[in-house]
């Protein structure tokens, strides 16, 4: 592990138990994303299912993970630098 995921705490049980419970009328959402795809076609998906269920899908993740995820691109560590005297 490196110094960024050590300084990081996780999420609190009692806050992630929040964000399932305001995150859960988003799994009928998945679900009615998954059912027009398979059974009434693609062309009836909308632009809200698609955004509610990645919403959903965030908020899970959070809850199952209980951390947010890290979205910034790591420093690369230089190799072989000459040192400096």
């Amino acid at each position: 592990m490196n110094t960024e995921n050590t300084n990081r705490s996780p999420i609190p049980a009692n806050v992630r138990v929040m964000i399932a419970l305001v995150a859960s009328p988003t799994l009928m959402v998945i679900g009615m994303l998954f059912y027009t795809l398979f059974i009434t076609g693609w062309q009836y998906i909308t632009f809200s299912m698609i955004l509610f269920s990645l919403l959903g899908i965030f908020a899970y993740y959070v809850v199952i993970a209980g951390k947010l995820p890290s979205l910034r691109a790591k420093p690369k560590k230089p190799q072989n630098e000459p040192d400096k005297d």
